[in-house]
């Protein structure tokens, strides 16, 4: 498909995508869907890959719409986690652009992620989902993605039904694009909420972005707001997990657990079940609505209180002394690695829980909750990747697999390290095996990426490894060896700041032009060296640059890695980038 340059520019506004579905194609897709929205800074797809496993495993048929892509185009669109086919893909990409083209529309033509939106609903509609998750690709209120109605079927201003909106942390990103300061980015993504429905606001770390959605949310839509931060949910450890199963509901074909995957034993800590997030939620979502504007109410069903009903799925929750609803217990198990990832899961698990009881999924139940979050997978995200650098062409790629709670469906070349060898593999814990990807882009997000990366070390350095018949342990923490690549206009010092520590080293690498994205411009390696100099520990660490990724694994393919950590950031375009070179493909084989 070949379109005018012009149209790779961002233009925010909804007149060209609400006139093309509308009046262009021969039906508007959004009349018979239903969404769940969602807009913010960070976790906005982790959030969506939670609410799309929970649809799935109750055995609802669910679209999902993600921005950016991942590996190709064609994978942001998928249904039941599958992407459409990319020939598939390309022949929908066409013929909407064919049809933009010749309506020669007043309003202009549509830019391509207003064809790709436009095109994700169509397929949606054609295939008759029960429900479509929604990520929103820039902002919120100017956003090609926000173009539909309200939960009963108004349709000022859009069609179809957007049931329920969440908002993820807000940050600064976009600054000068969306908004001026964070308040006005938090005013410009709280643009997709919808009079009548029910909005999940994620616990936010920027003061003034959670008082801005908070205020406009109890406006738009009063009494049906779900305060994250207010809601009792926390971080917790179980040593066995159980599907919370009604009477009768194992044996639905839906609610099937994905196979398990692999990862290094000394991360084992995170992202295996074992973590769980520990939710409460009411009887009724009246108390969602009573908790807005009665302090006392939510007070009694904190974490700590020892008034709170352990009632299963159609049990009764009983009631606490004073007469509010005892809320019921429910453990869901955090397989996305990241201490952040408690935060979007308490986001996602509200959001299905409206969906539930306000909107008739009834088959959303807890086990089916359950069953989604530990068969969710987010690539590139806290991703231990399998890196064999035994490779005779030198390529660091001869035995290439993903090994995390984020990637399991990934598909190796056929000279890939066996079952048995991967179980000795990850018994014996060599550093050099693995390289840890994250897409982590901005301060906030490399904040998080560090604080797990310490704990890894820390898990590191308790850890005896078992190499042969030789025992030997870590005296010391082990150092980190960043591959960074970054996009134009980012404050790499400020990130470089929060990963690199005193002994790390920095490679500075380009990553690749990601397809339909020309406004996206890799950062030169040189001002990332420079960017590395002006950090605080510029002093105690090496670094390096390197013309193409390709050209640093294969370095790593050479050297002794055993005693450093390797992980690579700084863009989702970059891990997109050594997927490729390691030739996994995580959406496939599911």
């Amino acid at each position: 498909m070949t379109v005018p340059e012009n149209l790779g520019k961002i233009e925010l506004g909804l007149e060209r995508i609400s006139n093309f579905l509308e009046s262009i194609l021969p039906r508007d897709p959004r009349a018979n869907l239903k969404v769940v929205h969602v807009a913010g800074t960070n976790g906005k797809g982790s959030v969506c890959a939670l609410i799309s496993e929970a649809l799935i495993a109750g055995g609802y048929k669910v679209g999902t719409f993600n921005s950016p892509h991942f590996l190709a185009t064609n994978d942001a669109v998928r249904i039941q986690g599958v992407p459409i086919p990319a020939s598939e893909y390309a022949e929908l990409r066409a013929y909407v652009n064919n049809l933009d083209a010749k309506a020669q529309s007043p309003n202009g033509r549509l830019s391509l992620f207003e064809q790709a939106t436009a095109a994700a609903l169509w397929w949606f509609s054609e295939n008759n989902i029960d429900l479509a998750v929604i990520e929103v690709g820039m902002g919120g209120l100017r956003d090609a993605t926000n173009v539909f109605g309200m939960p009963d079927g108004n349709v000022s201003p859009g069609v179809g039904k957007s049931l329920v909106q969440c908002i993820c942390p807000i940050d600064s990103d976009h600054l000068g694009m969306i908004g001026n300061t964070v308040e006005e980015i938090a005013h410009e993504k709280s643009g997709i909420m919808r009079p009548g429905s029910w909005i999940v606001v994620a616990n936010q770390d920027r003061i003034e972005a959670f008082h801005k959605v908070r205020h406009l949310a109890h406006k738009i839509s009063p009494d049906r707001v779900v305060n994250v931060r207010r809601q009792p949910t926390y971080d917790s450890h179980v040593s066995k997990f159980s599907i919370k199963h009604a009477a009768g509901e194992e044996s639905l074909d839906a609610q099937k657990l994905l196979a398990e995957v692999d990862a290094p034993g000394w991360a084992s800590f995170n992202g295996t079940g074992r973590r769980c997030l520990s939710a409460k939620y009411p009887p009724t979502l009246e108390i969602y609505k009573t908790a807005q504007s009665t302090k006392g109410s939510r007070d009694l069903q904190s974490p700590q209180s020892p008034q709170l009903g352990q009632a299963s799925t159609g049990g009764n929750a009983g009631s606490s002394p004073m007469g509010v609803p005892a809320s019921i217990e429910l453990h869901l198990p955090l397989m996305l690695p990241g201490h952040y990832q408690a935060g979007n899961a308490s986001v996602a698990f509200y959001a299905l829980d409206v969906l539930r009881t306000h909107y008739g999924f009834g088959r959303l139940t807890d086990a089916a909750i359950q069953i989604g979050f530990q068969n969710v997978r987010w690539p590139g995200r806290l991703s231990w990747l399998r890196f064999n650098g035994d490779d005779s062409s030198g390529t660091g790629n001869s035995s290439p697999t993903s090994s995390n709670s984020a990637d399991s469906r990934s598909s190796t070349r056929s000279d890939s390290i066996s079952a048995s060898e991967l179980i000795n593999f990850n018994k014996s814990g060599a550093l050099g095996g693995w390289i840890l990807a994250d897409g982590a882009h901005n301060e906030p997000a490399a904040f998080e990426l560090r604080k797990y990366v310490e704990t890894t070390l820390k898990r590191i350095k308790q850890t005896r490894y078992i190499n042969g018949t030789s025992v030997r342990s870590f005296k010391d923490i082990p150092n980190v060896r960043w591959i960074v690549g970054f996009t134009r206009g980012k404050d790499m010092t400020a990130i470089l700041n929060r990963i690199a520590r005193s002994g790390d080293t920095v490679w500075a690498v380009p990553f690749s032009q990601p397809d339909e994205m020309p406004w996206i411009e890799c950062t030169d390696t040189e001002n990332i060296l420079e960017a590395a100099k002006g950090t605080v520990c510029a002093n105690s660490i090496q670094i390096e640059k390197f013309g193409c990724l390709a050209d640093a694994l294969s370095l790593l393919a050479t050297e002794d890695t055993k005693s450093c950590l390797t992980v690579i950031c700084g863009s989702l375009y970059l891990v997109a980038d050594l997927y490729r070179e390691l030739h996994i493909r995580p959406f496939e084989g599911r």
